[in-house]
């Protein structure tokens, strides 16, 4: 019976080493898109190789943002924090999985949000950030 535990640890902590492996180009990035990410791991790296902006930069016409961060480092929890300026316009806790944070938002001009301002968006734990990016409103 030990052996199977050991093998199955084993297998686990490779399964692990791959998965950190094929998002390593990811971490600390904060990917945006409109399409919803997918809902199996193993199709999360294509994903990202699609959606992703080296620049960190995104506009985005349609005002309802999907998101997926890779983590530069591992957290359980995460804050996802909208900053026009230094005041956040959206500060919400969500929880990573294998250093993934997948979420979405809908960012509104009654939550202070205007066409063609730049917004700073960031998951971070406690005064860390973790992952980032730059969302620019457009009409």
């Amino acid at each position: 019976m030990r052996i199977a535990i050991v093998v199955l640890l084993g297998l686990a902590a490779f399964a692990r080493a791959d998965d950190a492996k094929a998002l390593k180009p990811y971490a600390g990035h904060l990917v945006l898109t409109h399409d919803p990410p997918p809902t199996v791991f193993a199709e999360l790296p294509a994903f990202l190789e699609t959606a992703f902006d080296k620049s960190d930069h995104y506009e985005f016409m349609k005002w309802d943002v999907d998101f997926v961060g890779v983590l530069g480092k591992p957290a359980d929890k995460v804050t996802l924090v909208v900053l026009d300026g230094k005041t956040a316009l959206v500060s919400m806790e969500l929880a990573a999985a294998k250093q993934v944070v997948i979420g979405h938002f809908t960012p509104t001009k009654a939550a202070g949000f205007v066409v063609g301002k730049p917004y700073a968006m960031a998951l971070v734990s406690g005064k860390t950030t973790l992952a980032k990016a730059e969302l620019l409103l457009r009409d």
